[in-house]
């Protein structure tokens, strides 16, 4: 009697975590990463994955720092196994892009992202697929970023690390020079501080949708004048676009990115003025800065890998190791004696070394021998 109870008990368990929501919850409970997978399949002998592993923690317990836009080139030999561990600063609204160009393109790269410092429990683990991984940056702050090719991958990896806009452009024809009123700006003689960015533009431009959603309004009224709200199907956030001199779509209308809205005018508190448009996000948490999620940024430019410098194995005495790759970085360590090194990557001057005790820093190439 009592196994029946016990399997009663499971199998409505079961039921329910199969069930509407609780099939997501289930799914998770057996959900693994890739990096995760590639442990448990790896057939190879133990001492190499352990090396693979005691890289990883130290690429993710390392305090290097780079920029947004950075391009290091990588030669790997088969036995080094490295991992390339650097924080990069990053803004609520931004594409995230990690990009890796391998000699073989069948090549297993990974990447784990973790805000706020390496979590193992709140990484998110992948592998980059068609040279490229893009995550929707959610929070502003401080991203930790560790790529990392499978165990006796060799050959040369090109990488980058940069953002894109995480939405279109909400004028057509128009871009950043455009943007001439930023959020946060006073307004009303201080009392009240502008939650959005303006965007002017001859009256009659298109104002189109940044992203596929629905129109969940449209109307004329208060300090917006002629306006339209809609929202969109992933991150369920509200888009504001005011002082229309035409309103085109309809409020449940479902319109993809690119489709046109209205028109720039000038209506509301705008009547009067220069014709532009309004555009404003809201978050269940409130208003945030629109401005990141739209604006344009230059792709790193693509270099030929420097290979030559690898072939370093020391560097010099009184040395500097840095945390980034610049003279502005905080200094980690100053060598005393002439001291042995491995190349893990190179960005332009600059080589991001490993000595023999394990320290990891950035180090100018005129100092390396």
């Amino acid at each position: 009697m009592k196994i029946f109870q016990n399997l009663l008990i499971f199998s409505i368990v079961f039921i329910f975590l199969v069930s509407c929501d609780g099939l997501k919850k289930a799914r998770n409970i057996f959900e693994t990463s890739e990096r995760m997978k590639y442990e448990r399949n790896f057939s190879g002998a133990d001492s190499l994955m352990m090396k693979w592993k005691n890289n990883f923690t130290s690429a993710a317990e390392n305090q290097l720092v780079v920029k947004d836009g950075v391009l290091l080139s990588v030669q790997i030999s088969k036995s080094s196994i490295p991992a390339l561990g650097y924080s990069v600063e990053l803004q609520q609204g931004r594409l995230l892009v990690v990009e890796a160009v391998a000699d073989d393109p069948k090549a297993k790269i990974f990447v784990d992202i973790s805000e706020n410092g390496y979590s193992k429990e709140k990484a998110e683990s992948a592998l980059i697929i068609d040279t490229k991984f893009r995550k929707r940056i959610e929070n502003t702050g401080l991203y930790k970023i560790i790529v990392q090719p499978e165990i006796n991958f060799a050959g040369t990896l090109v990488l980058k690390i940069y953002t894109q806009p995480s939405l279109s452009f909400p004028v057509a024809g128009k871009g950043n020079s455009d943007v001439q009123s930023f959020w946060g700006a006073s307004r009303d003689r201080g009392g009240r501080s502008h939650e959005g960015i303006d965007i002017f533009a001859r009256r009659g431009t298109p104002v189109t949708a940044v992203v596929n959603g629905t129109v969940t309004r449209t109307g004329n009224q208060g300090l917006g004048g002629k306006q339209v709200w809609m929202r969109d199907q992933e991150m369920n956030y509200s888009y504001y676009y005011a002082h229309l001199d035409s309103i085109i779509a309809n409020s449940g209308q479902r319109v993809k990115a690119g489709d046109t809205l209205g028109l720039v005018g000038s209506t509301g508190n705008a009547a009067g003025g220069a014709p532009h448009l309004h555009f404003g996000i809201y978050t269940s948490g409130g208003a945030v800065d629109p401005y990141p999620f739209v604006k344009n940024t230059r792709l790193p430019e693509s270099v030929s890998p420097r290979l030559k410098i690898f072939s370093a194995k020391f560097a010099k005495a009184g040395s500097v190791i840095r945390s980034g790759p610049g003279t502005e970085y905080t200094d980690l360590k100053k060598l005393a004696d002439r001291t042995a090194i491995t190349i893990l990557a190179a960005a332009r001057d600059w080589c991001h070394i490993k000595t023999d005790d394990g320290t990891e820093g950035f180090i100018y190439t005129d100092r390396l021998e």
